[in-house]
């Protein structure tokens, strides 16, 4: 769990630390990773120059929770970091994601919301790049670190995760998770980004960068919801538009607000606290008002059986447990699972053990899914509530289409120059883990000998390891 900082110290472009020097726009660093589920630091209004804050959601991981809702790791709070904000691949070499960072020459005013293109110079991952957008600030970083924004790899000591979405899935309070596996048994919206860590990640372990900062992707700023007034839109330009105004909004008043009185709105200047038990609600732009909280009084869903059961699951769907191996004669210690009691043949695909306590439909690597449907995520884990997570995540609607390429920093007059290395023959076959097809896709689609190329979703498919098949 990363701290928060509210500096407004004016930007130093050069600035010594240690005897070291340090600069706001490019240097060296080092990274750690993490997920807190904590509201981001870059989510509060009036931290920087933005259009707006940083999304933040509710305890169901739902968008629309206002800038000024409490963060849900306090006390009566109820606005946590969305998944939205998860790591993706853009090809097997280039991901985009979100971090926290300190940079000793720089401030938060500064760097909310800013990105920054990452080169890793250690680890599994040297040699890849990252870009990330800031969404959050780290009290406890050190100097030019950035804390990359993993599900799964860690929720600190605050239990931010827990307090969202229960369960005891998280894995170690700094490190997260210890296997792959493991992410199958967080709330669907994280597994994603928890998968990313052991794929394309390699499951590197805090390697060291070189960082510098960078415009951003129109697939980062729309998805946070947030972009500076100074790294305006390709084709637009900071001068074509009024300058933005100061962050320094006109004195909020002291004091709580009672149930039902006004805490908010556009032109609003008065107490923006609530009692304990009320959150400030939207009504309108011009209003907000003091509401009871639904999260003091969150209830687990109830869950209701179906009355007609399907034959045969589809694809990506369960297919066996405990019950299942008893009703084929199976010894039930050698398929230890909750009680299924669901279908245990597969249409179009094949019942595969993916672990001591789940198996499913998976088709063949040529399989094509229907054009409306995608293969749902499904969460078994016993102990983990049975949320319903409904909404799809925020992606930029030109996401998924080949990463612009950016001119080479320029060197300054008189500056020894570097060789220029000769460009690498592309690969023709993809190795464990790497990606092997997909829409816009234009790398090998075929998979070194032993390994197949599983589905995984539209835009998506790796080179896996042959399942174990399940004797059903």
């Amino acid at each position: 769990m990363r701290t928060f900082l509210s500096s407004f110290l004016p930007v130093a472009f050069l600035y010594t630390v240690h005897g070291a020097a340090h600069s706001a726009v490019k240097g060296v660093g080092s990274t750690t990773r993490g997920w807190s589920c904590c509201k981001n630091s870059c989510s509060w209004s009036n931290k920087a120059p933005v259009t707006s804050p940083v999304i933040s959601c509710d305890n169901m991981d739902n968008l629309g929770v206002i800038p000024a809702r409490r963060d849900g790791c306090d006390s009566g709070g109820g606005s946590f970091a969305c998944s939205d904000l998860s790591p993706w691949a853009k090809n097997n070499d280039l991901a985009y994601g979100y971090a926290g960072v300190n940079l000793a020459a720089s401030n938060e005013t500064s760097w909310c919301c800013s990105c920054y293109s990452l080169t890793f110079t250690s680890g599994p991952v040297n040699g890849k790049q990252m870009i990330v957008q800031v969404v959050n600030t780290g009290a406890d970083l050190g100097d030019d670190q950035f804390d990359l924004a993993i599900p799964g790899a860690g929720q600190g000591d605050m239990g931010g995760c827990t307090k969202q979405f229960g369960g005891d899935v998280w894995g170690a309070a700094y490190g997260g998770v210890a296997h792959r596996e493991d992410c199958d048994a967080l709330p669907d919206p994280l597994k994603a980004g928890c998968y990313w860590r052991f794929d394309w990640f390699r499951n590197a372990d805090n390697p060291s960068v070189s960082w510098e900062k960078t415009s951003c992707p129109q697939d980062l700023s729309y998805v946070s919801g947030c972009r500076r007034n100074d790294d305006p839109l390709p084709g637009q330009s900071s001068t074509s538009k009024p300058p933005p105004t100061s962050t320094k909004s006109a004195p909020i008043a002291s004091g709580t607000v009672q149930n039902g009185g006004q805490c908010g709105g556009r032109n609003y200047r008065g107490p923006t606290v609530c009692v304990p038990g009320t959150v400030c609600t939207f009504s309108t732009e011009d209003a907000y008002y003091c509401r009871p909280d639904p999260a003091s009084t969150r209830t687990t869903p109830t869950i209701t059986t179906p009355t007609a059961k399907p034959t045969a699951a589809l694809p990506w769907e369960q297919c066996g447990g405990k019950l299942a191996c008893l009703s084929t004669m199976i010894s039930h210690l050698t398929c230890p699972g909750r009680d299924y009691t669901g279908p245990i043949k597969c249409k179009d695909s094949s019942c595969v053990s993916i672990n001591l306590q789940y198996w499913q439909c998976q088709p063949s690597s040529g399989y094509v899914p229907p054009a409306s449907s995608a293969p749902p995520v499904v969460s078994n884990n016993p102990g983990l509530p049975m949320w319903s997570f409904t909404r799809p995540h925020r992606t930029w609607p030109g996401q998924g289409q080949p990463p612009v390429q950016t001119a080479p920093p320029q060197t300054r007059p008189g500056s020894p120059t570097t060789p220029t290395k000769p460009p690498t023959p592309a690969p023709t076959i993809a190795q464990l883990y790497e990606q092997c097809g997909g829409k816009t896709y234009q790398g090998p689609t075929r998979c070194v000998q032993g390994l197949n190329c599983v589905f995984v979703d539209d835009y998506y498919s790796q080179c896996q390891k042959p399942a174990r098949k399940a004797n059903l």
